[in-house]
């Protein structure tokens, strides 16, 4: 295992670097997967990004370590084949507490249902609690996947019992007229044990 690699049950995260960065969008906006994410039919309110939109999302620093605390891409891999991007975005102190909202996306539909991005954010929490200090993270599906939704509460996300606007108020804007927000909490005993 490479120094900076990050092994899971059954992945290995991989920092990503900028040779990375057009793959990763192509996962994401070119891919068979891409409908299940954004783009019509099923996503119209959710137009899928340009590069130059892309680019201005996902800054150099997600890719070249140069800000930890505002966020990161991670190569996923399996068997040494790329599968898909994880990041987190920016840490911010809540009541306490370090917090990140955390996004994935596969390569392609053959990826999805095999336990890889559930063992990625597994891999990718666990990391940031260890190394960043971070005990909570959200993710924000849409309510129209709910492949997602299932697999994040794989990996121990719980849907918060609150409405749009009180998520919003505790969490930020949110990605889809219909978020689900998310949210999974590493104590410091479960944390270290």
């Amino acid at each position: 295992m490479k120094k900076h690699e990050i092994r899971g049950r059954l992945v290995i995260l991989r920092p990503a670097t900028d040779q990375d960065k057009r793959q990763i969008y192509a996962w994401l906006a070119l891919s068979d997967a891409t409908p299940t994410m954004m783009g019509p039919p099923v996503y119209p309110d959710e137009p899928i990004p340009s590069w130059e939109e892309f680019c201005a999302d996902y800054k150099p620093y997600y890719f070249d370590d140069s800000a930890p605390d505002l966020g990161r891409c991670f190569v996923i891999s399996v068997n040494g084949e790329a599968v898909g991007q994880v990041n987190y975005n920016d840490i911010e102190e809540h009541q306490g507490k370090k917090r990140t909202e955390l996004d994935i996306w596969l390569r392609s539909e053959k990826d999805c249902g095999q336990g890889f991005g559930t063992d990625a954010l597994l891999t990718l929490c666990q990391h940031l609690f260890l190394h960043l200090g971070v005990q909570e993270f959200v993710v924000q599906p849409s309510a129209r996947n709910p492949r997602a939704i299932r697999a994040y509460g794989k990996a121990g996300f719980v849907k918060l019992p609150l409405s749009i606007e009180e998520a919003q108020q505790q969490w930020g804007a949110r990605d889809y007229f219909d978020s689900v927000y998310m949210v999974k909490t590493i104590s410091p005993d479960e944390g270290r044990g």
